[in-house]
């Protein structure tokens, strides 16, 4: 999540009940969560490369930054995902061969209008493109860039957001090869590059696709997915827009893993606080485009923003479930809600 934004068997119809009407009781979310198709060792690999030291907190801008992007760029053409042009088609062959040398066909880069001048980020796109043609679109989104360093440390950002990008990677990987993935459905596959400044890399992603007139049906984030706290939760915001809402809880919570849809923490004096999700992360300029979205993350624990959030603090068997448990929202059918009046 941004800097200073502080920001599988379903549980029965006392669970539904009490999230519709957003009671604080609820039943033990299962611990005993394990992975059906996610592959373990892949997933740990993505998280632990893009919080190693060489990589040096993947900052806006820095080397560490382009050798995070380098990675995605082969870890997405393993995933299967097809690098797409300026207009988000598929790039052919002649184009990708075609792409400078200081590029690739995976990045897109952006503008950061500053106080001071301009910078510049980069985003890491990938496409699952439709069977036929036709004009439906989801995007799935995690961003990838953290706070860099402090003196001789650095901020791994293991849960934030190493866990979303190897999410987002498992997710990809999955989606190619599904026999089932309808053929009339784009899929956008996205790593945001400066989220924890401003959420840059997503509103150039957001404005582009309008420019294009590409109205996503769904924008799905992953940010901070690898570190529960207690509950032992995955934490789903963004649903409460859809009329199916209680089909895609339960879908969530089909192999065990609990959902919950309240992100207030208690302080220390026991009050409780509750924190602007919808403005947390990247799914805020998709928001603000008239998107549906759909949020996927944990609440802010004791390693979040510190030098701490390394991958030995992150538990891998709740990341697969919850990517195993977020894959059928790749394509569920959504019904929206219409607006009252």
């Amino acid at each position: 999540m941004g800097q200073g934004r502080l920001g599988y068997r379903i549980w029965g119809a006392a669970l539904l009940a009490c999230w519709l009407t957003g009671c604080a009781s609820a039943p033990q979310c299962r611990r005993d969560l394990t992975a059906e198709w996610v592959s373990l060792p892949e997933v740990k690999q993505d998280v632990v490369h893009l919080a190693s030291a060489p990589l040096a907190g993947r900052k806006t801008g820095t080397e560490g930054a382009l050798l995070a992007r380098r990675y995605l760029a082969v870890r997405f053409g393993e995933s299967g995902l097809q690098p797409v042009a300026a207009d988000f088609s598929p790039m052919t062959q002649e184009r990708v061969q075609q792409t400078a040398e200081d590029s690739h066909p995976f990045f897109h880069p952006f503008s950061i209008d500053k106080l001071f001048g301009q910078r510049q980020g980069t985003n890491v796109i990938g496409l699952l493109p439709a069977a036929k043609a036709n004009s439906r679109w989801r995007v799935v989104l995690a961003h990838y860039d953290h706070l860099g360093t402090s003196g001789s440390r650095y901020f791994a950002g293991a849960d934030d957001n190493a866990s979303g990008v190897a999410a987002l990677l498992a997710l990809a990987k999955q989606a190619a090869k599904d026999p089932l993935r309808p053929a009339d459905l784009n899929l956008l596959f996205v790593a945001t590059d400066a989220e924890e400044p401003g959420l840059y890399g997503s509103q150039a992603l957001a404005t582009r696709l309008g420019e294009l007139g590409i109205v996503p049906e769904l924008a799905l984030n992953l940010d901070m997915v690898g570190h529960p706290g207690s509950p032992y939760a995955i934490y789903m915001e963004g649903s409460r827009k859809f009329a199916n809402a209680d089909e895609l809880k339960a879908l969530v919570e089909r192999n065990g893993l609990c959902a919950r849809l309240s992100h207030s923490r208690l302080e220390r004096d026991g009050s409780a606080m509750k924190v602007n999700y919808l403005k947390a992360s990247d799914h805020y300029p998709f928001h603000k485009s008239g998107v549906p979205w759909l949020y996927f993350g944990v609440p802010p624990h004791p390693q979040y923003h510190t030098v701490d959030d390394t991958p030995d603090k992150l538990d891998f068997n709740f990341l697969a479930a919850t990517i195993e448990a977020v894959y059928p929202l790749l394509w569920t059918t959504l019904e929206p809600k219409l607006p009252q009046g």
